[in-house]
């Protein structure tokens, strides 16, 4: 079903809900006086930018230079966008390589490679300076956390929930960020423990990096952690009470551990020097004259058992993300691009008002325009039926019975079409004003215009019409303009079933529990296309060559601007027809 091409009541528009409130007199159409010369029925000049002009206001922007306007528009925005991202990528840059500046001086400060005093000013400066606010975890070679700054996380907690926060913050670190290798000592210090059996070196946290006798497994690689074994042989040594043996090594030189018995040796190969040793037949570790003596005994352990070769580690990494703002320097794009869609939004919304408002400034100026030319033919026709009337009398005067009730027929029917259009005069002279409601029965009006259509069965083709009406309450409406919706609707569905005998049913009821009066219009004409149905309401959409596509927007704007009510196609089928449905309130 689409609007009609050949009612006018089809295709004019609707009063206008932005207007001011007040109420405007019109007298009939064949007493409305003529327009002037280049102005329109309300007395504004042709091309103005009122409302009710003809030639709508267009800003004096020809369409090639909006085009060019549009266009240059979008190169400015883009060139923006483009500058603006260059920039952040300098600044971004710069803000890299300030953090990793700031992580190699902070594994620095803490190391030993430097002077006490450089390292202090390292500290004093850099490291709990406040107004930075890079994030560090440092963790040492075994990937154990041991230290974290401005992380909002304490490395010491031990609870399982901070440890997991930590790590995934630093894995997200990583992704970033390429962690920053600090050695924090050039010499690392060792601990050996003997029970006569075994031999165990330990970093100075206990944790096992060398082994030797009887039981014990075979060293593990690099980095794998220690057999469970020799973690508990070392608890059992420490609960014993056995005392360790402390030394001290090169951190970046491989050491050497030959044990037999209760007889161990651990050289450093950087010099060949023993660094500790242990058992009754060497001697005493403060003697320095039995390097030798100690050197040879190794040789001799070596080759009766095979050493263990280990290191004593020392090196950490620093694992940094970024600095806050580096972070507020990442969402300036994201920022960017959001103030400008919302001012692209603001122009997109306020050029469709622009555009509505001239439609709306169009149609109501034809609406008046056609109020005011409906006149001269309604005066014309007043005057032919005031004729039809004097030869009616001379009819009756004469006799003539049969041609005085032919011609006292058609009178009547012209009186009634001469109604109609003055009413649908007085329908287009409203448009621009708001519409005033007043408690009417809806079943009246929808009856009524039912009745209009039945009178005139043989102008519209063969057709039937059923109603179902009960008594309804009175509603707040305007009668005119409900009825002009009701006529819309019946003479569309007519259009849809040009061609064949159709039929169109009207059904009203009382919905109590919404508290509404729902109409609903069926006829079983051609249907609707699935993929017109959403645009079935959109001001100048029409599948008729002639149609204006005015209609049911402005049944739509009647329905729920002026009545707050609702319509909607219910359901609509090809070669199936059409069902409308109209519901509104009951005050």
């Amino acid at each position: 079903m689409t609007p009609s091409s050949q009612d006018p009541t089809t295709d004019a528009g609707a009063p206008e809900p932005g207007r001011r409130r007040r109420r405007r007199r019109t007298d009939d159409a064949k007493n409305a006086p003529p327009a002037k010369r280049g102005e329109t029925p309300n007395g504004r000049s042709r091309g103005s930018s009122g409302g009710g002009g003809l030639i709508p206001a267009s800003w004096g922007l020809t369409p090639t230079f909006r085009v060019l306007l549009f266009l240059g528009a979008i190169v400015a925005v883009m060139s923006f966008l483009l500058y603006n991202e260059y920039l952040i990528r300098e600044v971004s840059e710069q803000e890299r390589f300030r953090a990793e500046l700031y992580a190699n001086l902070y594994g620095l400060a803490v190391s030993e490679a430097l002077p006490p005093e450089y390292s202090a000013l390292i500290a004093d400066r850099i490291l709990i300076n406040p107004t930075i606010d890079l994030p560090l975890i440092v963790t040492n070679y075994r990937g154990e956390i041991i230290l974290e700054k401005g992380t909002g996380l304490l490395a010491g907690d031990e609870h399982p929930e901070t440890r997991r926060k930590l790590e995934e913050l630093m894995d997200r670190m990583d992704a970033v960020n390429e962690p920053v290798k600090a050695h924090w000592t050039t010499q690392a210090r060792g601990r050996v423990y003997i029970d006569g059996t075994h031999v165990i070196v330990t970093d100075p946290t206990h944790y096992p990096v060398a082994w030797a006798g009887e039981d014990l497994p075979a060293l593990v690689e690099e980095g794998d952690p220690a057999p469970i074994q020799v973690a508990n042989t070392l608890q059992e040594m420490m609960e014993a009470g056995v005392q360790p043996k402390d030394f001290t090594a090169q951190a970046s030189n491989t050491c050497y551990l030959a044990q037999s018995g209760d007889e161990f040796i651990i050289i450093e190969m950087g010099n060949a020097s023993p660094l500790v040793w242990g058992g009754d037949q060497l001697p005493a570790p403060t003697d320095t004259t039995a390097y030798s003596l100690v050197r040879s005994s190794y040789d001799a352990l070596a080759a009766e058992h095979a050493p263990v070769a280990f290191q004593l580690r020392t090196e950490h990494f620093i694992h940094f993300g970024d600095t806050e703002l580096f972070n507020r320097i990442s969402l300036a794009p994201v920022v960017t691009l959001g103030v400008l869609c919302l001012f692209g939004l603001i122009g997109y919304v306020g050029f469709r008002n622009m555009r509505r408002s001239e439609q709306r400034s169009i149609w109501v100026g034809m609406a008046k325009e056609t109020a005011h030319q409906l006149g001269t033919p309604l005066s014309s026709l007043s005057g032919w039926l005031e004729l039809m009337q004097q030869r009616l009398e001379d009819l009756q005067q004469r006799g003539d019975k049969s041609e005085a009730e032919a011609v006292a027929s058609i009178a009547t029917e012209m009186q009634r079409d001469m109604g109609r259009l003055n009413q649908i005069a007085s329908r287009f002279s409203q448009i621009g004003s708001v519409p005033e409601l007043q408690s009417g029965d809806l079943g009246e009006v929808v009856t009524d215009s039912l009745n209009y259509f039945r009178g005139r069965g043989s102008q519209f083709g063969r057709h039937t019409f059923e109603a179902d009406v009960p008594p309804l309450p009175k509603i707040p409406l305007n009668a005119e303009l409900m009825g002009w919706v009701f006529e819309n609707l019946f003479k569309n569905a007519i259009d849809a079933m040009i061609g064949q005998d159709g039929q169109i049913r009207v059904l009203a009821r009382l919905d109590e529990e919404r508290d509404e009066v729902v109409v609903v219009v069926e006829d079983n004409g051609c249907g609707i296309k699935a993929e017109h149905l959403p645009r079935v309401f959109e001001p100048g959409f029409s599948t008729k060559k002639r149609g204006w596509g005015l209609g049911l927007a402005f049944v739509k704007r009647i329905i729920e601007e002026y009545h707050s009510g609702r319509i909607q196609v219910m359901q609509s089928e090809r070669g199936q027809g059409t069902t409308f449905e109209i519901s509104l309130p009951t005050s």
